[in-house]
């Protein structure tokens, strides 16, 4: 399917990625294929006990006195397929396929992964190559940056030699990144009380919002299937008789959930009347939402899951709706989207949340939030805001996977390099930003300071999501771009 796009080398281990599940937490393949390319090719390699590979090339003859050059992307993916995806993503690969007009790359059902595997694609392919110019050369694969950038922070500084650092984990062609947001995911549990009950099962969901990225596309006015959820919920009023045996939605704290729903018991009167409701909610709801989100469903159907709650056929342990209240209280009044916007640079968000997944654990309801900032002092302010929520609320709020921002560098030789490379390369000026997403490159700088790092890559679209796409000619400009960079980066 790959194999007659190009550069062929590129799409030939881009195609063997893919074909590896590789979702984060699940990066042994990935990490245990990586290793044997190097020793295939007899060369050295590192790895890390995190799971992080480092791949090693000597300088090509007349850049050995240049300093040496490092490539970087993760190896996890965001692993999310569509309702009715038979696929195991835990252990099967992805259906890579070419879009009908040819300009795209997919996989059917399912995320792409171009975020990140085309770094890596990349990094083996020019690893493979005899015939490009480069200076001493690291591929530095990390693990899980999808989950909290585990790799990043815990990357060993003495492990890699290079501090002239390109990130390509960047999705807009044309665009350099030298700075990015920190970050962190507020996790706010709740306990919940539990009541014996008889009576059936209704499902209600919430699906077909677009989702995306919580830090590229939250500015992008996109709904959030979980706080729709709450709110449908709320409009339809049913007091005491809401009693759900749990609550779900989201797949990745950094995703902006498309889907979500609710199972609850109810009798045949409570069933008449739930019923009722639903409908009303449903007709006020839609007339509003479905401006923002056009294809936003809502759905109630009867269901046998009871799950872990089922004591017996027709009985089953529900949450109080005291209990529960407290949670929809929670989701009703949590921050989503965009906190605040930049004063410098103009028209860039500074400060966002993404409620990215709502589940639940035995007797209680957990929700994660991303939080995330370009000022240190806003992103622990929005925190404490969430975990204050979370208290009032009656949950318990604890934080984790923070990482800091990368703040923009006044002067970057590695920059000027790359914008005066763009020029020769495309003909034109490149924009050069910094942006609200987390890059791994802060958490580097963190631990080698004297690192100078850019990002880029070529153009992908609706990352994190069943529609991601990567554009086949933009996968093209990129490689000849990073080709003649690595050239004029070895003195040649």
């Amino acid at each position: 399917m790959l194999d007659k796009l190009k550069p062929s080398s590129v799409w030939k281990y881009f195609g063997e990625i893919c074909a590896i599940p590789h979702g984060s937490g699940n990066i042994g393949a990935i990490s245990a294929y990586l290793q044997k390319f190097a020793e295939d090719r007899g060369l050295a390699y590192i790895a890390e006990p995190c799971g992080n590979v480092i791949i090693r090339k000597d300088a090509t003859p007349g850049c050995e006195s240049a300093p040496a050059i490092v490539l970087q992307g993760h190896m996890d993916m965001v692993a999310v397929k569509e309702d009715g995806c038979t696929k195991d993503m835990e252990k099967e690969g992805l259906d890579v396929a070419v879009s009908d007009d040819g300009q795209f790359v997919y996989a059917k059902g399912t995320s792409l992964g171009g975020d990140d595997g085309i770094a890596l694609a990349y990094g083996l392919a020019l690893l493979d190559a005899d015939d490009i110019a480069h200076p001493a050369f690291e591929l530095v694969a990390t693990v899980d940056e999808e989950t909290g950038m585990d790799g990043a922070r815990e990357l060993l500084a003495t492990d890699v030699r290079g501090r002239r650092w390109l990130n390509l984990d960047s999705e807009d062609e044309g665009i350099l990144l030298a700075g990015c947001a920190g970050g962190l995911t507020q996790m706010s549990t709740f306990s919940v009380t539990r009541d014996t009950v008889s009576g059936s099962l209704l499902r209600i969901s919430v699906t077909g919002c677009r989702g995306g990225h919580s830090g590229t596309e939250i500015d992008k006015n996109r709904a959030n299937a979980i706080l729709i959820l709450a709110l449908l919920i709320r409009e339809m009023n049913c007091g005491k008789m809401l009693q759900p045996l749990w609550i779900s939605g989201g797949e990745k704290d950094n995703a902006i959930p498309t889907s979500a729903e609710m199972v609850l018991c109810v009798n045949e009167y409570e069933r008449f009347e739930i019923c009722r409701a639903f409908d009303s909610a449903e007709r006020k709801l839609l007339a509003t939402l479905r401006r923002q989100e056009p294809d936003l469903a809502f759905t109630l159907e009867e269901t046998e899951d009871g799950g872990e709650h089922m004591i017996r056929e027709g009985s089953y342990r529900v949450m109080s709706p005291a209990s529960f209240e407290k949670v929809l209280d929670f989701l009703l009044l949590v921050p989503f989207g965009v906190s605040a916007m930049s004063e410098e640079p103009k028209g860039l968000v500074e400060t966002s949340n993404n409620v990215g997944i709502i589940r639940t654990v035995g007797d209680t309801v957990v929700v994660d939030s991303s939080v995330r900032s370009m000022i240190a002092l806003r992103k622990e302010q929005l925190g404490d805001k969430i975990a204050l929520l979370t208290s009032l609320c009656g949950g318990i709020a604890e934080r984790h996977s923070e990482y800091p921002g990368w703040e923009f560098r006044p002067e970057s030789a590695l920059r000027d390099t790359w914008v005066e490379t763009y020029r020769e390369v495309y003909g034109e000026e490149p924009l050069v930003k910094t942006i609200h997403a987390g890059l791994e490159c802060g958490l580097i700088i963190e631990h080698m300071p004297e690192t100078d790092a850019i990002s880029f890559g070529p153009n992908i679209y609706d990352i994190h999501t069943t529609s991601e796409r990567m554009e086949i000619a933009s996968v093209e400009r990129t490689w000849n771009l990073l080709v003649r960079l690595l050239a004029k980066l070895g003195g040649k």
